[in-house]
């Protein structure tokens, strides 16, 4: 604890102490009066018989309350404040944390506004200098403070400045969102500013770097990935809650065969200490106004494993009972629709709770071809039950004009089918990549392969359905790298031969070897595989629209005579959004998880859903400790105030004492 005015204080008490103690040392001056006796009245006498103008101070009570009260009202003066070990730093920058997890409730609030609290406490304790009548210290030099509000994106909501005095307001107008945390941006902006400071500095200047300071729960995911650079780093721990489940996956599938039956598949995941008993419901309707209950499920979740050591490597200890669970509802619907899934239990994150989804209506798929004529490829395609087929060559495919290939930024056939074809045109929709690889980022071929076979497949999977791959033998093919999450559906000697990956609206389909190359087109599970893998594709449009996440773009196709389009949001809010050359407005408002609602629509784009479907964040329990990289970071102190000047604790302790010496002071008078 500091004072701002302690010179003025000392000065009023060099004054007032004094004079108190002078008036209990002072005798009274008593009034003469003719008495019959001064047996009642010997202490008088002798006062009378001293000639000295003192006496000597005796024990009073009521000169400790008043010494108390005056102590109190003098420390009040001299402006008391609690400092935070940050008060002393010369560069400081605050990280708040406004992800999902941080809607998780502590004792009814969340834990965004305790988050909001800290650093409001923090701010409101630098610069607090006294400007009183006796002020020795001279020019003091100033913090400069900058804050960054993240979630999956990184916004500055203050640069550097030493006027702490505006940054409460600005941090009160922090909103949350329902996004996962991206802290990589936002240390990025951190040593950006940091570096700029670097460069603006005055010759002679001694160079400080600025402290960090992360006021989050500690759901960091990309914690290990991060490097500190210029600055040390603290971390103020916010929250403690553990209990909650949440909903961590949704898919929809209608049924090859039977497009009018659709299978919805939810995963549920307890992340809480405690094994917990609860009902899936899933409600259906045509528009979110209209959700009937469709089917519920009882289900049992174990508790979060645990790990056995305290080690990042530690194993886990799985428990009686899994703690995740994946329901399956079967419905039958012939139209469009939207589906809701919803658990029974209130937790401390509610976000985690639904999740939702937009089924299309059931059709026959279009398909194109990109090949420069295929006979087995060809002749399969002229067997399965679709609306339209059409045959391009590559050169085709790369020079038609966008018009004929996509609209409002979507492909127009339900699947692409590339036959040894490598291209980077590639708007939203379902590619199937034959002897070839999509030129995108993450993708990479990285050689060529001679004969080999398949030496394992997930006979499981739809596509795979019926399907036998023992015999498999390719002449050649080529071997691809691929992003971590990508779905391995068979394999060779040097890596995955048939893959599915999805990702910004496209789902890619990767078979490494072409047809030609191999026997598989003189077997009967050919023709299968491959009627299976474009049903699979058509309807796994349903999927990939239904897992968009929060913060994610989303590209909405409008009605070609739309000039402006709005989009309601579930919180009730609307946003306007303009088509660009292509026809598509782009929005990127997608901060809370539901239903978001176009108007005008194209026909098909009514609505889009937006999911949580994010571990990281429904796994609330805030950690022991974090790392930045292999670095642990420090953990500070919570301020217990978000107000560091407490003068009126002590105006109200003196205030109390008074009324403790005037209650004395009355009994003594009435006895």
């Amino acid at each position: 604890m500091g004072f701002l005015n302690p010179w003025v204080a000392l000065a009023i008490a060099g004054a007032v102490i004094p004079a108190l103690l002078i008036l209990y040392f002072l005798k009274l001056r008593r009034k003469q009066q003719v008495v019959p006796s001064t047996l009642l009245w010997r202490r008088a006498v002798r006062d009378m018989q001293v000639n000295a103008p003192f006496q000597r101070l005796r024990k009073n009570l009521l000169l400790l309350l008043q010494l108390l009260v005056l102590g109190a009202a003098l420390l009040a003066l001299a402006r008391p404040v609690v400092k935070s070990d940050l008060a002393d730093e010369k560069s400081l920058i605050l990280l708040i944390d406004r992800s999902g997890s941080m809607n998780a409730l502590e004792d009814g609030r969340p834990r965004l506004d305790l988050a909001k609290e800290q650093a409001i406490g923090i701010v409101r304790s630098l610069n607090r200098t006294g400007a009183g009548w006796f002020d020795f210290g001279g020019v003091q030099d100033l913090t400069r403070a900058m804050v960054i509000a993240f979630s999956d994106r990184a916004t500055i909501v203050s640069p550097f400045t030493t006027n702490t005095g505006e940054l409460p307001g600005l941090i009160e107008k922090i909103t949350p969102t329902d996004s996962s945390t991206n802290l990589r941006e936002a240390m990025d902006l951190a040593d950006a500013y940091m570096a700029q400071t670097r460069v603006e500095q005055r010759p002679g200047q001694n160079e400080q770097a600025s402290k960090v300071v992360l006021i989050s729960d500690g759901a960091v995911s990309d914690l290990e990935n991060l490097t500190l650079r210029a600055a040390a780093m603290e971390w103020i721990r916010i929250g403690g809650a553990q209990d909650n489940v949440g909903i961590t996956a949704m898919r929809v599938e209608r049924n090859y065969e039977r497009p009018d039956e659709v299978s919805v598949f939810v995963g549920v995941q307890n992340f809480g200490p405690e094994p917990v008993r609860l009902d899936l419901s899933l409600y259906v309707g045509q528009t979110p106004a209209e959700l009937r209950l469709g089917g519920v499920q009882a289900l049992e979740l174990g508790p979060k494993p645990r790990r056995r050591s305290t080690d990042v490597g530690g194993q886990e200890d799985a428990g009686d009972a899994a703690s995740t669970a994946m329901a399956t509802f079967d419905l039958l619907l012939p139209r469009a629709a939207v589906v809701e899934a919803r658990l029974s239990r209130d937790d401390a994150l509610a976000l985690d709770n639904r999740a939702f989804a937009v089924v299309p209506p059931p059709r026959k798929l279009r398909i194109l071809l990109v090949s420069r004529r295929n006979f087995f490829i060809e002749s399969v395609l002229a067997g399965l039950p679709l609306e339209r087929v059409d045959y391009w060559t590559p050169e085709q495919f790369e020079s038609k004009p966008e018009s004929e290939l996509a609209a409002g930024g979507r492909s127009l056939y339900d699947v692409v089918v590339l036959d040894k074809h490598d291209t980077a045109r590639l708007p939203e929709g379902n590619y199937f990549f034959i002897g070839s690889t999509p030129k995108v980022a993450d993708v990479e071929r990285a050689g060529e392969l001679q004969t080999h076979t398949v030496m394992w497949w997930d006979e499981t999977h739809p596509i795979l359905r019926h399907v036998a791959m023992e015999h498999v033998i390719a002449a050649r093919g080529l071997v691809a790298k691929l992003p971590p999450q990508t779905e391995i559906i068979a394999e060779g000697p040097q890596g995955p031969v048939l893959a599915r990956y999805g990702r910004d609206g496209r789902q890619y389909l990767l078979l490494t070897f072409a047809i030609e190359d191999t026997q598989w087109w003189s077997r009967p599970g050919f023709p299968i595989f491959f009627y299976n893998a474009i049903r699979y594709l058509g309807g796994g449009a349903v999927a990939e629209r239904g897992s968009l996440r929060p913060g994610e773009p989303v590209r909405v196709p409008l009605p070609p005579q739309a000039r402006t389009a709005t989009v309601r949001r579930p919180d009730g809010g609307a946003v306007t959004i303009t088509p660009d050359a292509s026809g598509a407005g782009l929005f990127s408002g997608t901060t809370a998880v539901g239903f978001y609602e176009v108007e005008p629509p194209l026909a098909g784009h009514e609505r889009f859903a937006i999911n949580a479907e994010d571990p990281a964040e429904s796994d609330i329990a805030p950690p022991q400790e974090i790392r930045v990289g292999a670095v642990p970071v420090q953990q500070g102190q919570a301020l217990r105030t978000s107000t560091p000047e407490v003068w009126r604790w002590f105006i109200g302790a003196a205030l109390a004492i008074a009324l403790i010496e005037w209650y004395i002071y009355n009994r003594r008078v009435m006895i």
